[in-house]
Formats: C-alpha cells, sequence, structure tokens
C-alpha cells in the first residue's frame, strides 16, 4: 500500500511501513512539513496515497469536500496516539497496525477510515 505519513508522527513510521514491504513516506522525508492540510491532500490524491493523520477536523472536512463536488480523493486513515504506547514504541506499533489493516483493507476506498 502507498502511505502518506502525516507530521504529527515519526518519520519512523514510514520506515518500519517500508520495512514491511510498503510504500510509506512521510512528510518530514519529502519537506512538506508545516504544508497546509490542502497542499498536502492533494499530494496525497496526486500520488495515490493513504493519508495516516490525527487531524480528524480538518482532513474529514477536505474529504467530505472533495467527495460533495465529486472531486478526486483518496482514503484517511485516523489514528489516535494515545491507543498506542508512548515514547519509541510508537513507530513499530502504528506500523504494525497499519499493516495488519492494509491487509485486511488491500483496496480502500476513498473517504474516512477508524482502523
Amino acid at each position: 500500500m502507498k502511505w502518506l505519513i502525516d507530521e504529527m508522527f515519526s518519520h519512523a513510521v514510514a520506515e518500519s511501513l517500508r520495512d514491511r514491504g510498503h510504500d510509506a513516506v512521510a512528510l518530514i522525508e519529502i519537506e512538506m512539513q508545516g504544508a497546509p492540510d490542502e497542499v498536502v491532500f492533494e499530494r496525497a490524491v496526486k500520488d495515490q496515497r493513504v493519508v495516516v493523520t490525527e487531524n480528524f477536523a480538518d482532513l474529514a472536512a477536505l474529504v467530505e469536500g472533495r467527495q460533495a463536488n465529486e472531486e478526486p480523493c483518496t482514503a484517511v486513515v485516523f489514528i489516535r496516539k494515545s491507543s498506542f504506547p508512548a515514547g519509541g514504541a510508537l513507530p513499530a506499533h502504528l506500523a504494525e497496525h497499519l499493516n495488519k489493516w492494509a491487509e485486511d483493507n488491500p483496496d480502500p476506498y476513498e473517504g474516512l477510515h477508524w482502523p
């Protein structure tokens, strides 16, 4: 699966996903940290990447707006960091969770997902 990891998560999540065979990039790796949500989302749509974020309010509004206007969209997976171990264990646990989700959803629909 192709992933775009939002900046609230360490680039180690993308590295761990790549170790599991995924095509994953973190915003910091493509020098997009601090970019507006609209720009990040457009990049994900263009590159056909699933966005992984904790930013529900803004990304949900972007998805719903695009779908309402029948514009190109992508899947967005919402994660709560508080659901995972803190500190250095987060990237590996999150990557494993996303890997399992990808196995269960090999062709995710465009829209909002709560794995």
